[in-house]
């Protein structure tokens, strides 16, 4: 398991890209990139540049491969991630087995049975929300690209010694 220090603040948690470049990523998604201590990706980012792209623009990073990645992709990216910070322990996963929502969070805490998280960033079902169930706070972020009447959306989640913000945001154009 990974650890950061307590100098991980801001955290920008993404997921669903479906990109083929990083270009065509959102410019506020990627103003997040550059302004965030970590970057979390969870998963069907479907392009090396995109991953690139991440990487080299971020101060630190995370991702998990999802089931529209291709072969490469899923051979070089883990499909879970489990990480520190200070007290709190995260999981990262795309769980693509659960289907649509309603989401079947203990198929999803089997995956960490090992160590149980504190936050579960999740992606796949494109429906941003935050929800806690038996004790472990779940976080979708939604899509990263906007289609049809489904914005672009993001979650940045603020950690510091006293308090904890979460916060799903939607780019609206």
């Amino acid at each position: 398991m990974k650890t950061f220090d307590s100098k991980i603040s801001k955290i920008l948690i993404i997921s669903d890209t479906h990109q083929q470049s990083y270009d065509s990523i959102d410019i506020e998604i990627k103003k997040q990139i550059i302004n965030s201590d970590l970057v979390v990706h969870c998963g069907d980012i479907t392009s090396e540049d995109v991953i690139k792209g991440i990487t080299e623009n971020s101060k630190n990073s995370i991702i998990v491969h999802g089931n529209s990645d291709p072969q490469n992709i899923r051979e070089n990216i883990p499909d879970k991630i489990l990480f520190q910070i200070n007290k709190f322990i995260f999981g990262v996963i795309h769980p693509f087995w659960g289907g649509p929502p309603p989401v079947d969070y203990d198929l999803i805490l089997e995956q960490f049975e090992e160590i149980k998280p504190n936050f579960i960033f999740f992606g796949h079902t494109h429906d941003a929300h935050i929800e806690e169930y038996k004790g472990t706070t779940f976080i979708n972020p939604g899509q990263g690209y906007s289609e049809f009447i489904i914005p672009t959306s993001f979650c940045i989640f603020e950690i510091s010694d006293s308090s904890i913000s979460i916060n799903i945001k939607k780019i609206l154009r």
